[in-house]
C-alpha cells in the first residue's frame, strides 16, 4: 500500500511546544511573564518567571524571530540565578527547540537529553519531563529511529499521565494512531489505529480540546475508516474535518485530507478522481506557504498527470518540483548572509525588546533595594547571586567538557579496535595466503609462474595497504611517546626522504600535557603536511606549537606557491581539516596568496 508520511510530518512540524501555546500570542505571554516577576512569594516568583519566560521564548522561536539568540541569553540569565531545581532543565528544552527549528538535530537531541537528565532528578509533577521526552522522541522520529522514538513516547505518556499533562496525553494518543496507520512504521494495523484515534476523539470531547486538535483527529478517523472499508463513517469524518480545518485555516490538514484520499483512489486505478482531489489539495498547500509541502504537492501531481498520460502538465509540475528543491539548497547556502541582513533590518525591534527587558530588571533591582535596606546586605546578596551564576556556568562548562572527553575517548577506543582487527586478524590471513602461494610456487609451470608472481605482488600490496591503514588509525608513536616526540620522528623521516625541509618549534611548559587531543592534533598537522607535499611546491615548512592560558596555538606554514583562498577553500583537504577541528571545538584561519606561501592558524581549547 502506498501511504505517504505527509500527515506524520505535519504532526512533527507542529510539535508540542507549539500546541501548548496555540491560543496565546507573544504579547499576552510576555505580559504574563512581567506579572510573574512582581509576585511577592519568592518561591512562586522564581518558578513562574522561568516557566512563563520559557513559554514566551518558545513562541518567538516558533515564529522564527530575528532576536532568537537574545532570547536564549535571557533564558540563561533567569535560569542561572534561579534556585528552582527544574530551571536548568527548562532552559535546556528551550535551547533544544532553537536547534530543532534550525535543522541541527544532533545539537537539539543533546540539549533534550540534558533537559531530561535534569528533570528526572527534580521533584514531581513530571509535566516538563514529559514535554522534553516528546521533543526528544520527535527528533528520533526525524532521524528514522522509529523503535527508539516509540520507546521514548511510551515513557513520555507514562509521565504525562502521572502529572496530569492533558495535551501531552492527547498528542501521544494521536501519535499511537499514526504509528499503527502509516506504512513507514511497518505496522498498518488499522483496528489498532482506529482504537487510538477514537480514544483521542473522546479525550478531546472530555477536556475541550477543539480547533486544531479536533480537525487533526477527524483527519485520522477519515483515513482509517477508509482503509477499513467503512465508507459512510470515513465520509462523515472527512466532511467534519474539512469544515473545522477551513474555519481554523489549517491548510496543512486540508491538504493531507485530500491527498490521503486521493492515494486510495489511485490504488484502485481511479486516477481521474484522484487527480481532481490532488488539484484541490494543491490550492491549500500553496496557501500554507511551506515550500517543502508545496514541492511534495508538485511531485504528487507530476506522478498522477504522468499516470493519466497528460505529459505536458506532468512536465510542468516536475520542473516546479526540481526548482523548489534547488531553491531550498540555495536557501541553505545563503542562510548566514540572510541572517546577518535580517539582524540589521530588525535592529530597532531588538532595541525595543532589550529596553523592555532592562525596565523589568530595573524594577527587580528597585524591589530588592527597598527590601535590603542596609548597603552591606545588598552587596552580600549581589555577590551571592554572582557566585551562584559562576558556579552554574562552571558546572555547565564542566559537563560539556566531560561529554567531549567521552566522545574523544570513545573514538580512540574504536580506532584501537579497528586497528587491532586490521593488523591482527586481516593482515594475519593475508600473510597466510601469501605463504600458501609461495609454497606452491616451485611446482607450477612457467606460464602459471608469471600469474602466481603477479598475484603475490598484489597480495603484498594489499598487505602493505592494510598495515598503512592500521597505522593511520592509531599511530604507535603518538600512543607511546606523546605528540611532540611523534611529530619530531615524523618530520625526521620526511626530511630524509623529501625535498621539503620541515622545522618544528614547540613553546610550551615542560609539564604541559596534550592528553586526549594528541591523536587529533597529530592527524590535523599530518593532513596539512600532506597538502604541502602534494600541492605547495615548497622548499621549507614550519610547524609552531605554543600555549596561551587554556588555548593551544598551532601554526603550519610554507614558502610554496600559495593559492587563491576563494577558489580552493572548499577542497576535500580543507573540509577534512575543518571537520577534525570542529570535532574538538577548534577554530582556524588561512592566510595565502599566489606566490606568497600559505599560513594555517589554529586555536584549540585545552581539555
Amino acid at each position: 500500500m502506498k501511504t505517504s508520511l505527509l500527515r506524520v510530518c505535519l504532526v512533527i512540524s507542529l510539535s508540542l511546544s507549539s500546541c501548548l501555546l496555540y491560543s496565546q500570542g507573544a504579547d499576552s505571554l510576555y505580559r504574563k511573564f512581567l506579572i510573574s516577576t512582581q509576585l511577592e512569594d519568592p518561591l512562586e516568583q522564581d518558578t513562574l518567571t522561568i516557566k512563563d519566560y520559557a513559554a514566551y521564548a518558545i513562541w518567538q522561536l516558533n515564529e522564527r524571530v530575528d532576536f532568537s539568540e537574545a532570547l536564549l541569553d535571557s533564558m540563561d540569565l533567569y535560569s542561572g540565578v534561579s534556585s528552582w531545581p527544574k530551571a536548568f532543565g527548562i532552559n535546556m528544552r528551550v535551547k533544544a527547540r532553537f536547534h530543532e527549528l534550525r535543522g541541527d538535530m544532533e545539537q537539539s537531541l543533546n540539549f533534550y537529553n540534558l533537559a531530561i537528565d535534569t528533570l528526572r532528578n527534580a521533584d514531581p509533577p513530571y509535566d516538563d519531563l514529559s514535554t522534553s521526552l516528546i521533543g526528544s522522541g520527535f527528533i528520533l522520529l526525524h532521524s528514522g529511529l522509529y523503535d527508539e522514538a516509540l520507546e521514548t513516547f511510551h515513557e513520555a505518556n507514562d509521565f504525562a499521565k502521572q502529572s496530569g499533562a492533558l495535551r501531552n496525553q492527547l498528542q501521544m494518543l494521536d501519535f499511537f494512531g499514526d504509528y499503527y496507520y502509516y506504512s513507514a512504521f511497518g505496522q498498518q494495523k488499522f483496528d489498532s489505529a482506529s482504537k487510538y484515534y477514537l480514544l483521542a476523539r473522546d479525550f478531546i470531547q472530555e477536556h475541550g480540546f477543539y480547533g486544531y486538535f479536533e480537525s487533526d483527529n477527524y483527519l485520522g478517523l477519515a483515513d482509517v475508516y477508509r482503509r477499513l472499508g467503512e465508507t459512510d463513517s470515513s465520509e462523515k469524518y472527512f466532511q467534519k474535518c474539512l469544515v473545522l480545518a477551513k474555519e481554523a485555516e489549517n491548510y496543512g490538514v486540508i491538504y493531507a485530507l485530500y491527498v490521503n484520499k486521493a492515494e486510495t483512489l489511485e490504488e484502485k486505478g481511479n486516477y481521474a478522481a484522484a487527480l481532481k482531489l490532488k488539484k484541490e489539495a494543491y490550492t491549500y498547500v500553496q496557501a500554507s506557504g511551506f515550500i517543502e509541502f508545496i514541492a511534495r504537492a508538485d511531485q504528487q501531481l507530476y506522478l498522477t498527470y504522468k499516470a493519466v498520460g497528460d505529459y505536458k502538465n506532468a512536465l510542468y509540475h516536475y520542473e516546479k518540483y526540481n526548482i523548489a528543491q534547488d531553491s531550498m539548497k540555495k536557501e541553505a547556502a545563503a542562510g548566514r548572509y540572510a541572517e546577518l541582513e535580517a539582524r540589521y533590518d530588525s535592529k530597532e525591534k531588538e532595541e525595543e525588546i532589550i529596553r523592555l527587558q532592562n525596565e523589568n530588571l530595573q524594577q527587580a533591582r528597585d524591589y530588592l533595594f527597598l527590601i535590603l535596606v542596609l548597603g552591606a546586605v545588598l552587596i552580600a546578596f549581589v555577590s551571592w547571586l554572582n557566585l551562584r551564576l559562576r558556579r552554574k556556568n562552571a558546572e555547565l562548562e564542566r559537563k560539556n567538557e566531560e561529554i567531549l572527553l567521552a566522545q574523544l575517548k570513545g573514538q580512540t577506543l574504536e580506532r584501537k579496535r579497528m586497528a587491532t582487527e586490521l593488523h591482527d586478524n586481516l593482515n594475519t590471513k593475508i600473510a597466510a595466503i601469501r605463504w600458501q602461494l609461495e609454497a606452491v610456487s616451485p611446482s607450477v609451470n612457467e606460464k602459471s609462474q608469471k600469474i602466481l608472481n603477479k598475484t603475490l605482488e598484489l597480495v603484498n600490496d594489499v598487505y602493505g595497504d592494510v598495515r598503512f591503514i592500521s597505522h593511520n588509525l592509531m599511530p604507535e608513536k603518538v600512543e607511546e611517546v606523546g605528540l611532540v616526540p611523534a611529530l619530531e620522528n615524523l618530520l625526521g623521516q620526511l626530511n630524509q626522504n623529501n625535498k621539503v625541509q620541515f622545522n618544528l618549534v614547540v613553546n610550551t611548559q615542560p609539564e604541559f600535557q596534550f592528553g586526549s587531543l594528541s591523536y587529533h592534533i597529530y592527524n590535523i598537522i599530518l593532513e596539512i603536511i600532506n597538502n604541502i607535499l602534494k600541492h605547495a611546491e615548497a622548499e621549507n615548512g614550519w610547524i609552531s606549537i605554543s600555549e596561551d592560558d587554556e588555548i593551544i596555538l598551532i601554526t603550519v606554514s610554507d614558502d610554496g606557491r600559495g593559492f587563491d583562498i576563494n577558489e580552493t577553500s572548499n577542497g576535500y583537504g580543507i573540509r577534512n581539516i575543518t571537520s577534525r577541528l570542529e570535532n574538538i571545538k577548534g577554530k582556524w584561519n588561512i592566510e595565502s596568496a599566489v606566490g606568497e606561501g600559505t599560513k594555517f592558524f589554529m586555536e584549540i581549547p585545552r581539555l
